[in-house]
């Protein structure tokens, strides 16, 4: 089975197309989305119904809850609040409703789904370090696990003895005996970088994931962001990936 996996849209209409047709043409049997599929982005209610249309799993992510009202923006830095209130403006009623419904863990087989940690999802932590690792493999039930939220992708794998360490995601031959928890980095919003989206395939026949990047329309994206009058602190740091 051919499994695609993609990580916070944030918005961003023209990348997340562009992703969708590339897992179009790699034929992939399910595909499942990571969460924060608004925030940021122009493009909220499009990005909302391309998912759902997409997907046959989607889990909630901070931004995701915090344009419902689900999740407070007290720690959310002061243009990511600006934008969530922008979002909160635009977003329809079916889209709000989409988003309040969203689960912020699922389990399918041996692949777990969470936006931010295992551990505590609704907490909204990052995986930076190997004790924020550890303690993230020590709640896991399943022996893979997809997460986003920090727009940078990395997998941390945890072998039978217990030892954590880090892999570039671009290729991993998943092992037996081992543990992997594989950040999607970002569609809509990549942080480390590399201005192009993010997606993964996996293929379970093989045992193998691979992450993939693709180049878009970013000037498209930052036209209407400057329409909206959204920060333009938002708007520059999309052309540097960061």
């Amino acid at each position: 089975m051919r499994i695609g996996i993609f990580s916070d849209v944030h918005g961003n209409l023209e990348a997340l197309k562009v992703v969708l047709k590339a897992l179009e043409k790699e034929k992939v049997d399910r595909s499942y989305c990571v969460g924060d599929l608004v925030g940021y982005g122009p493009n909220p209610n499009q990005c909302v119904k391309k998912v759902m249309q997409f997907s046959d799993g989607v889990v909630a992510g901070n931004h995701d809850r915090a344009a419902t009202g689900l999740t407070p923006t007290t720690n959310f830095n002061e243009y990511a609040r600006m934008a969530i209130k922008w979002t909160r403006k635009v977003l329809n009623e079916n889209a709000m409703n989409i988003l309040n419904r969203l689960p912020v863990v699922l389990r399918e087989g041996k692949i777990t789904l969470v936006h931010a940690t295992p551990d505590e999802p609704e907490a909204w932590h990052y995986i930076f370090t190997y004790t924020d690792a550890h303690r993230s493999f020590g709640a896991l039930k399943t022996p893979l696990c997809f997460v986003g939220h920090s727009h940078a992708p990395v997998a941390f794998v945890r072998n039978e003895e217990g030892e954590i360490f880090t892999q570039d995601p671009t290729e991993i031959k998943l092992e037996e005996g081992k543990m992997y928890i594989i950040n999607m980095g970002s569609v809509g919003q990549p942080r480390d970088g590399d201005p192009r989206a993010c997606y993964g395939v996996l293929d379970t026949d093989e045992s193998r994931f691979r992450l993939k990047r693709l180049a878009y329309s970013v000037e498209v994206v930052q036209e209407k962001m400057w329409k909206e009058n959204l920060p333009s602190y938002l708007i520059d740091r999309l052309s540097a990936g960061q």
